[in-house]
């Protein structure tokens, strides 16, 4: 990367039409060297993204698109190749993590990852991923944003994503990767990743298989936004096992057994992604909700409230 583009990137914005042209050449130097290592995992009826992130084919994903670990994965190339492989480790606390592809090809595909703990605020991002799983003829989508703000192994950026996103990669401006997407928030400026410096103090458990994780405080506990409803992913599918009553899901007609499909529109598919969505609104607001029952789709707008309100409700 040149100096005047080191500059540019670094500046708070862009100051005149070269600036721009020097920021869309490098975001093509970046694009070149990471989409071909942005694939589209499967498994069972479930999806996501990930990326390859050294010759032996280990791919870095979010934990919630794996869940456990050894279960088969198939993994899809940019350029149409196909291979299987298994799920590793993952850590539920920070959302990350790993799977193995069975028998990498020597010409593998991959992106480095980034050396220490940058990301501040302004910094120039790239993401891509596979929105609603591998399409035919279809690269993997870019959309480059900036760094919002980033809190220890939590970054949050305005890069636009959608379900199908999650586990993809977050990459700077040097093409090497930063962080994996976790949370896609029903606001464009509610979009959080994992970073990687967070799955490097995590790496030799994730490597073993290791799977631990998703608790929270006591205080965090009381002050967590719900809608009261509990709930499991099957089959790809974010299904309520239980629709608490006097709480704001029941209050608007959710039931027991209902399909939720999607928040104020966009699509979901696990219930680890429903949590992740409602622990990141506001307390107070109102959220659409769409969910299926009996073949038949119904939305109704929801009031997030606090786990500590319950007593009240």
């Amino acid at each position: 990367m040149s100096a005047a583009t080191e500059l540019t990137l670094q500046a708070r914005y862009p100051r005149n039409v070269e600036d721009l042209q020097r920021i869309e050449a490098q975001l093509q130097r970046v694009i070149k060297r990471c989409l071909p290592s942005t694939v589209a995992l499967q498994l069972g009826r479930s999806a996501g993204s990930g990326v390859i992130v050294n010759p032996e084919g280990l791919i870095l994903t979010a934990g919630h698109v794996i869940g456990d670990s050894s279960r088969s994965v198939m993994i899809v190339l940019p350029d149409g190749r196909k291979f299987t492989g298994k799920s590793l480790g993952a850590n539920h606390d920070i959302d990350a993590g790993m799977v193995q592809i069975d028998n990498p090809p020597d010409d593998l595909p991959y992106t480095p990852i980034a050396k220490g703990t940058e990301l501040v605020a302004g910094q120039w991002v790239v993401t891509t991923g596979q929105p609603g799983g591998l399409i035919e003829g279809r690269a993997p989508p870019v959309r480059l944003g900036r760094v919002l703000f980033r809190e220890d192994e939590v970054v949050c950026t305005d890069c636009t994503l959608v379900g199908g996103d999650s586990g993809g990669p977050l990459f700077n401006m040097r093409g090497e990767l930063v962080g994996i997407h976790s949370s896609i928030g029903p606001r464009v400026t509610h979009n959080f990743h994992v970073a990687t410096t967070g799955f490097e103090n995590s790496w030799d458990r994730l490597l073993a298989g290791e799977v631990w994780g998703g608790h929270l405080s006591d205080e965090m506990l009381a002050n967590r936004p719900v809608i009261g409803v509990s709930g499991r992913t099957i089959q790809g599918r974010c299904v309520v096992v239980k629709s608490i009553a006097g709480l704001p899901a029941a209050k608007a007609g959710i039931e027991d057994g209902d399909v939720i499909t999607a928040i104020d529109g966009k699509p979901i598919d696990t219930f680890e992604e429903l949590s992740r969505i409602v622990f990141f609104q506001d307390p107070g607001a109102t959220v659409k909700i769409t969910y299926e029952r009996n073949g038949v789709n119904r939305t109704v707008s929801v009031k997030i409230i606090t786990a500590d309100e319950i007593e009240r409700e």
